[in-house]
């Protein structure tokens, strides 16, 4: 999305779909400085990650946001399409008018720890994030899917401080060296998870560092250990 013949209307529909009625109130909303939303109007572009963010929490087409029409104007996505749904990426589509079939996955408010544990468990939603379908599809149900903040330096170098995760809810069968989110009692590790006998886990980092944490799992650990999901990919901003 390199430039918008309609900027002011855009940013028009975004803050008439929020119930707001100045820039900074939009700012706020979507996290930003409300700078941001003055050289949006001043350069003539509105960032994609705006439109995908409101068209997520509304759960609008990005159409409608883009241009005030759409065939189903201003439809919003059923109820059960609010994350997994056909969504315009115009910036990526091919030609010919196609749409690029995107997943938003939900950042959510829990913190994985690759330190000494997490105490921040709380699953409100906090953003949301668009991903290729096609390429999430491969890798398991988008719908089990979830994004992580990550505390601390244990991973590294392979996850670092403030990297973001994609965990997969859905895998929990264990395999060994692969990386996992993991709660222990209240508190929630991502590391990599390997079966020893005798019904226990060991959480290994990857920072030499770090000493590998071992769980038994009789007794009264017995369901204090749950295994979240599998981390299947991870990034950080530059």
């Amino acid at each position: 999305m390199e430039n918008y013949q309609d900027t002011e209307g855009i940013l028009d529909r975004l803050l008439s779909v929020a119930g707001l009625k100045r820039d900074v109130q939009l700012a706020a909303l979507l996290g930003v400085s409300p700078q941001a939303v003055s050289q949006a109007r001043k350069k003539d572009r509105v960032p994609e990650s705006w439109l995908i963010r409101m068209a997520a929490r509304y759960h609008l087409p990005i159409d409608w946001l883009l241009h005030g029409e759409s065939e189903a104007e201003p439809a919003r996505f059923p109820e059960q399409t609010k994350r997994l749904g056909r969504v315009a990426a115009p910036s990526v589509a091919p030609a010919g008018g196609e749409h690029l079939e995107v997943a938003l996955i939900p950042l959510v408010a829990a913190s994985l720890s690759a330190g000494g544990g997490s105490l921040e468990s709380g699953g409100d939603v906090l953003d949301y994030f668009a991903f290729r379908q096609n390429w999430l599809l491969g890798k398991g149900n988008p719908d089990n899917m979830v994004l992580m903040k990550v505390h601390g330096d244990s991973m590294e170098p392979a996850i670092c401080h403030g990297d973001m995760v994609l965990i997969d809810q859905g895998k929990t069968r264990l395999f060994g060296h692969a990386i996992y989110a993991v709660g222990v009692n209240e508190e929630i590790y991502v590391k990599q998870v390997e079966t020893l006998p005798g019904n226990h886990l060991l959480l290994r980092s990857l920072n030499e560092r770090y000493a590998p944490i071992e769980v038994d799992l009789r007794g009264d650990m017995a369901d204090s250990v749950r295994i979240i999901g599998k981390v299947l990919w991870w990034c950080r901003e530059a």
